[in-house]
């Protein structure tokens, strides 16, 4: 059907009971009255057509003429009503035409009408007899209106609405529309297998909130709609499964009228994520066996410095939290420091021992621990960069660290803060050749060496640490 605006039809039937004259017994089509009706239809947008009882058009206005490509000569040389309607539509004019000179009631109808050069469009047609002296019917005049823009927008709206239900119909995921209270107004094929239903029907009859939520609670109020919520379901057989929903509220002229939304069951996925969280949680364990483990080996080596790494690393991830780094590099900086000396194995044994000072050529050797370091730990294939970071914890701001020279952005971030949590743990802990010089003397050189040495931002994060008591070494 076609949906016009009630106001405009009412406006167009008006025009046309304007035109609406008794014909005299003289002359009907011809007579004067008919004239000044026709006048007033030469001023009208719609199109007037009138047609005797045989159908042969004996009038039409200026914009029929427009419309429809003929010419008032071809009118009145004579063409039949039936000539400009579409041929599979001349069986239904005839019997309207023909229910319409019998005096039976005046409807409207729609026809496509064809142009003389072939191409049609739609009409909207309203007749009305007209009548002789003595009140019987010569012919039928009929008010036209070109409905081209309204069919358009009906069969758009038709197509949008068969690909919606093709959509909802053939979806995988479950589609639903709810009333505010909880009840099931529509569902696709794929919720109601989701929920183990044999019908529609079925479905709809069910309470939500109370048959199919675990709790009652669960069903997001009406205010927290427009959302994407994870959730556990009951199916119909009493068996959970855990549910994605896309939920919206559904509005029509500013109110809201029900809700729709989209239903994923990703009860599998659940599962996997858990099975796949369980495996790097025992993953991320045996990795921190594995690292506290080489600690430990590097401190039998080297007893003098014992729990160094692990104080470092103490430090270090402090820092990194003050600093408001995220969790995947808090914990990148922990390992690199737990294990940032490991290249103190490959080193004699004596020279880590020894209480005394070292030489020159002992210290230069000592120093080749951060590149053993990273060779030996590049073969491992870890998430960050580790094997950087134990190389250049010993660079400086200023290029005058080892064992590369590097400078300021050349430095990894993580280094520089393990650079930092690694001098202010050596100076506060007793060594073999030297007693603690106290975390003081520590703050004092790194804020001493303040972007020269240090990065300022590191060494802020660990002055406010421990002059704010937020931090104190305990291993």
């Amino acid at each position: 059907m076609i949906n016009m605006k009630a106001s405009g039809l009412k406006d167009i039937r008006n025009n046309f009971k304007g035109l609406k004259i008794l014909e005299t017994e003289e002359s009907i089509f011809n007579s004067n009255g008919n004239k000044k009706r026709r006048e007033l239809a030469e001023n009208l947008n719609e199109m007037i057509v009138e047609v005797n009882r045989e159908g042969r058009v004996v009038y039409a206005n200026k914009n029929a003429f427009e419309k429809t490509g003929y010419t008032k000569e071809e009118i009145d040389k004579g063409i039949n009503i039936k000539q400009v309607v579409a041929p599979e539509e001349r069986y239904k004019l005839a019997s309207n035409f023909s229910d319409l000179l019998k005096g039976k009631e005046l409807s409207r109808s729609t026809y496509t009408i064809k142009r003389k050069d072939g191409s049609t469009f739609p009409v909207l047609t309203y007749p009305d007899y007209i009548l002789g002296s003595e009140g019987q019917i010569v012919g039928i005049r009929e008010l036209l209106v070109d409905v081209t823009d309204f069919k358009e927008a009906e069969e758009k709206i038709r197509e949008s609405e068969e690909r919606y239900r093709s959509l909802f119909e053939n979806s995988l995921d479950g589609i639903y529309r709810t009333t505010f209270e909880g009840k099931y107004i529509d569902a696709n094929p794929s919720l109601i297998r989701m929920l183990g239903y044999d019908c529609k029907e079925e479905l709809l009859a069910i309470d939500i909130p109370t048959q199919l939520y675990i709790r009652r609670e669960d069903r997001p109020a009406p205010k927290k709609r427009n959302k994407i919520f994870e959730t556990q379901l009951k199916k119909k057989d009493g068996s959970i499964i855990t549910v994605e929903i896309s939920s919206s509220v559904i509005y029509r002229n500013g109110k809201p009228v029900y809700y729709e939304g989209i239903v994923r069951d990703i009860t599998q996925r659940k599962i996997t994520e858990e099975k796949l969280n369980e495996s790097y949680q025992k993953l991320s364990k045996t990795l921190n066996d594995i690292i506290n483990t080489l600690a430990s080996i590097i401190e039998t080596r080297d007893p003098y410095t014992s729990g160094h790494q692990k104080r470092v690393a103490s430090l270090a991830t402090s820092i990194a939290k003050e600093m408001g780094l995220d969790n995947d590099k808090i914990e990148c900086i922990k390992i690199a420091s737990l294990i940032h000396d490991i290249g103190k194995i490959n080193l004699p044994t004596s020279i880590l021992t020894r209480p005394g000072r070292l030489s020159e050529i002992e210290y230069d050797m000592i120093k080749t621990h951060a590149q053993l370091g990273h060779d030996m730990i590049s073969r491992v294939e870890f998430p960050w960069p580790i094997a950087d970071i134990i190389l250049q914890h010993h660079e400086r701001m200023d290029g005058s660290g080892y064992p590369g020279g590097l400078k300021g952005k050349h430095i990894v971030p993580e280094a520089k803060i393990l650079a930092v949590a690694d001098v202010v743990e050596a100076m506060a802990s007793h060594r073999p050749y030297r007693p603690s010089l106290g975390i003081n003397k520590a703050l004092e050189e790194i804020n001493g060496g303040r972007g020269k040495l240090y990065d300022p931002e590191v060494v802020d994060a660990c002055t406010r640490l421990i002059k704010n008591k937020k931090f104190s070494f305990s291993l």
